[in-house]
């Protein structure tokens, strides 16, 4: 696990911050998935509640209007002159009574009084609105006549599009003789909308175009109200006038952007006519401004989130990989001290058996001395050929010394080393060992072949792969092999194997075997670091790479199975230099 933590190190940096990074996406996508569904609830509550705030005054006015015209209308006899065919007296008793709607502050900006057949006895409109009498027809007299109550919708018989109210007028049997059409200007839904909604703009589109309003017209302001109530719709229709090419009538609310104000335009509410039929749509403009950027506020704020939260992980992985790193170093450093001290052990162990020969032929010329010259047959002679013979042994003692002291020696730099000899030299080192094993090595390794490396690697290496083969190989009844063979690919990439007729390595240590303290062997008779030396070394070389695998092989005409160990390096071409 160390291991894997330490050759991918970077990885798992970048796969921490990609996933940071993802975290940091989904929840903020989340958040403004969230806000933005409150931005859009916020809106239909608005159009919601613009809906609700139209209806309710609709319906408010007309009580008014249908309650006071109707107690008027009742009080000075209304429909018996409308029956007498009267219009001088209905229009002396109307001008009174329906002169002070402007003190009521309801703009109403037209009375239309119709008898029973259709035929118009009295009008009041202001001095503003010019108009042919002669032209004026009842809208729905027919459907008041029917169901003898009042209706109200939008009509254009005055002026291009105004609330209309029509109510019956009733004589002493309630049949109806007459109708009275009420005419009220829509600014006053405008100035109302305004109670409700802070900073709203509202306007009429209708025939489509938006509604335009002269604001030059001079009215008697104490007749009519209806003039500040006009400037007000006037003033709103410019601002519609800005971006009412933008606005798409197909969908309930619209976000424009006009500088660097944000509106939510609702194009929700749609006027009708006394028949139910539509005539325009009631446009209102509510500045989301500041909700917007409530939004993108939180978005920064996830942002900077994001920022610091990237800060912190990276001071945390540089912190915990640097006592990491500390950790590994000093692992590493209490392992190369276990692998030099089994190493020592190994070649302590390997001398004594190289030396146990010499030793003994040693002890053998002394006694031979000694017996010689007990029985006076002790000439220069004699004495000359044991010196010889003595002197030959402790030369042989002395290359074994060096032969292991060299190999423990492996240099500080890097340099051309060859392959064939550095695999005859250990398989001299280690020959005794195997003699005694009864393992034969049979070495197909014919061609000279360098690379670069330190000193000795390939020496170390094969030793390692031979005296851990040995190991295996012990415990195998029969014969008992090793070959070694080599192999240039495309490229200069040479393959050396290591085979053994040991039987393989099991397949749960297959993948496993160069990493530290894992053996076949039982622990008391393994360390588990010939193989992970091996793989310290194998780095060393150009291109170096080394991995097992179970195979069968042929070998004097038999077919053979057990473990390989494959080195593989990249040749190089200055092997003379």
């Amino acid at each position: 696990m160390l291991k894997f933590i330490e050759a991918n190190k970077k990885r798992i940096v970048i796969v921490t911050y990609i996933l940071l990074f993802c975290m940091f996406c989904f929840f903020s996508l989340m958040d403004l998935y969230k806000r933005t569904s409150d931005y859009a609830y916020f809106a239909n509550k608005i159009n919601s509640f613009i809906k609700h705030a139209h209806d309710s005054e609709s319906e408010y006015l007309c009580s008014r209007l249908v309650n006071y015209v109707s107690d008027i209308a009742k009080q000075k006899h209304f429909a018996e002159l409308l029956k007498a065919g009267d219009a001088e007296a209905l229009e002396k008793v109307a001008n009174h009574a329906f002169y002070d709607f402007g003190k009521r502050y309801v703009p109403v900006i037209s009375v239309l009084i119709y008898d029973g057949d259709g035929k118009l006895r009295y009008h009041m409109t202001p001095p503003s609105i010019t108009h042919d009498p002669e032209e004026l027809r009842p809208n729905v007299s027919k459907e008041v006549f029917a169901t003898k109550n009042y209706t109200y919708g939008y009509e254009t018989n005055i002026v291009p599009l105004y609330f209309c109210t029509v109510l019956p007028v009733r004589d002493a049997r309630s049949d109806v003789v007459g109708t009275i059409e009420i005419g009220v200007d829509l600014s006053f839904f405008h100035y109302n909308l305004k109670w409700f909604l802070h900073d709203v703009k509202t306007a009429i589109f209708s025939n489509g175009k938006l509604l335009e309003f002269d604001t030059g017209d001079k009215t008697d302001s104490e007749e009519y109200v209806y003039d500040y109530y006009k400037r007000l719709k006037a003033n709103d229709a410019a601002f519609f006038n800005q971006f009412k090419d933008r606005i798409d009538f197909r969908w309930a609310k619209n976000d424009i952007k006009i500088g660097d104000k944000y509106y939510l335009v609702s194009t929700s509410q749609v006027l009708r006519d006394n028949g139910g039929r539509e005539v325009g749509k009631y446009l209102v403009a509510y500045d989301m401004t500041e909700l917007r950027s409530r939004h993108w506020g939180y978005f920064y704020a996830w942002l900077l989130f994001f920022a610091i939260t990237a800060c912190v992980m990276l001071c945390i992985n540089m912190v915990g990989f640097r006592k990491y790193e500390r950790i590994i170093t000093e692992q590493g450093n209490m392992l190369a001290q276990r692998s030099k001290q089994c190493a020592l052990g190994e070649m302590l162990g390997h001398i004594g058996h190289q030396w146990r020969q010499p030793l003994y032929n040693l002890s053998l010329i002394v006694q031979n001395i000694g017996l010689q010259n007990q029985f006076g047959k002790l000439d220069d002679a004699l004495l000359s050929k044991q010196i010889t013979q003595a002197n030959q042994n402790i030369e042989y003692m002395s290359n074994i010394i060096d032969d292991w002291r060299s190999l423990l020696m492996s240099g500080s730099s890097r340099t051309v080393i060859e392959l064939l000899s550095s695999v005859e030299r250990a398989i001299a080192m280690v020959s005794p060992v195997m003699e005694q094993s009864r393992v034969t090595i049979e070495n197909r390794i014919t061609t000279p072949v360098h690379t670069m490396g330190f000193v000795n690697d390939l020496v170390q290496l094969t030793i390692n792969v031979l005296l851990n083969a040995r190991d295996q190989l012990s415990q195998v009844q029969g014969d008992r092999f090793i070959l070694l063979s080599c192999s240039e690919e495309s490229g200069g990439v040479v393959t050396v194997t290591f085979q053994d007729n040991g039987g393989g390595i099991p397949d749960h240590l297959l993948k496993r075997i160069f990493e530290p303290y894992v053996t076949t062997k039982d622990k008391a008779d393994g360390t588990g670091l010939g193989l992970y030396l091996c793989h310290q070394i194998v780095e060393n070389l150009d291109q170096g790479k080394v991995w097992a695998e179970n195979r069968s092989f042929e070998l004097h005409g038999e077919t053979q199975y057990g473990a390989c160990i494959c080195l593989q390096f990249a040749r190089t071409t200055d092997g003379g230099k």
